[in-house]
């Protein structure tokens, strides 16, 4: 597996790499020091799983599988199995499939798989093996549920973002990585951010997870459609770090557009946990709640959005916790930027979603943001 990433490193040396260093076979994770473009150096902390496609009973037959895991299982328990990273941001760290015999890499969210959950197995299809093979970059998300061993998901929004490619779209893999990670991009923006890299040449990468092409801007900021002091201002005043890049941007374009709607009265933020993002108070008098979710950016079969609205995670001893109760806010606010690229937003009744299927008085987990919501939240109050 070290020769083979070895090799893609190699394959993508007319773009300007340079292998610089690379750690001894045998040793995990597998450090390679990179020069890129004759103008900056980087370190990558590689962890390669190898992933085969065998025939194996009651397993449908065109999947593929890779296991995580390194050694004997008598030490999986007993070894500390958290990722090396690096604190400053200069050396990246890299978890991957690799399959020799097809040719194929498998990129996954480092993020969600520190510590590594030995054991366990990855599953995927052909089928994204051949668009891969075929057309060199292939990204999909997949839904990541409680295991046996794990009580909770693993990724907050339920789903999580893979890339299959081939070795010559290595470089991509390593921007994507570098900018997620910096970024601290949740599914549904890291999936974005893989998709828009699908059709960027390699040589037009620029320096790998840096800044963006304007000069004197960030890419934040056109992504965002932020200024670099309003992004700053946002994050140092979230009391909850982990939001303050994924979920508080949504919030922050959600709440500039309740300020705009002459028919509220005003807007205050709730940023509290176990609250509801916003309080909106009508010219009426009536306060509503106001619940800010991020679509998907899958589309179900029938092409519409959906939208997953409960919470991160149960309530020890209380599964049914996790998910809200009808009363909990008066609206649902669906982000469709994941699949829109623009910061829109439809609106929907609390007591108009589907229920739970077992428990009549909780929201169901995944919404679908059909006709029946809308973009105008007044209208929504009104009906």
């Amino acid at each position: 597996m070290r020769q083979a990433i070895l090799d893609a490193l190699a394959a993508v040396k007319e773009a300007g790499v340079r292998i610089l260093f690379a750690s001894p076979d045998g040793i995990t994770p597998i450090y390679i020091g990179l020069e890129l473009f004759d103008t900056h150096r980087i370190g990558l902390l590689f962890y390669p799983f190898r992933s085969t496609r065998r025939t194996t009973k009651n397993r449908p037959d065109d999947e593929h599988r890779m296991q995580i895991r390194y050694g004997g299982e008598k030490i999986w328990h007993v070894m500390d199995h958290s990722l090396a990273k690096d604190a400053a941001g200069i050396e990246t760290t890299l978890v991957m499939g690799v399959d020799p015999k097809s040719g194929h890499f498998v990129g996954l969210d480092r993020t969600l798989y520190d510590p590594l959950p030995m054991g366990i197995s990855f599953e995927y299809k052909q089928e994204f093996v051949e668009e891969a093979l075929k057309s060199g970059w292939y990204v999909y998300e997949r839904e990541n549920v409680p295991g046996v061993r794990r009580g909770e998901p693993r990724s907050r929004t339920g789903l999580e973002t893979v890339v299959v490619f081939r070795p010559d779209k290595i470089l991509h893999f390593i921007h994507l990585e570098r900018r997620a990670q910096r970024l601290q991009l949740d599914s549904p923006l890291r999936f974005t951010l893989a998709e828009n890299l699908a059709e960027i040449d390699v040589a037009d990468l620029g320096e790998i997870g840096g800044a963006g092409s304007a000069v004197g801007q960030h890419d934040l900021e056109e992504a965002f459609a932020m200024s670099s002091n309003q992004i700053l201002d946002l994050l140092s005043s979230a009391n909850r770090l982990e939001v303050a890049v994924r979920g508080r941007v949504a919030e922050w374009h959600l709440e500039q557009q309740l300020r705009s709607v002459e028919g509220l009265a005003d807007v205050e933020p709730l940023d509290l946990d176990g609250q509801p993002d916003f309080e909106v108070l009508t010219r009426g008098g009536e306060k509503i709640r106001v619940e800010c979710k991020n679509c998907s950016p899958r589309l179900t079969a029938s092409g519409q959005y959906r939208v997953e609205v409960q919470k991160t995670r149960a309530s020890k001893g209380d599964p049914t916790s996790r998910y809200y109760d009808v009363t909990h806010f008066q609206v649902v606010a669906a982000c469709l930027f994941s699949v829109t690229g623009k910061w829109e937003f439809r609106f929907k009744r609390s007591e108009s979603l589907k229920r739970h299927a077992l428990h009549d008085h909780k929201i169901a987990a995944m919404q679908v943001v059909d006709d029946s919501w809308s973009p105008d939240l007044l209208s929504v109050l009104e009906g």
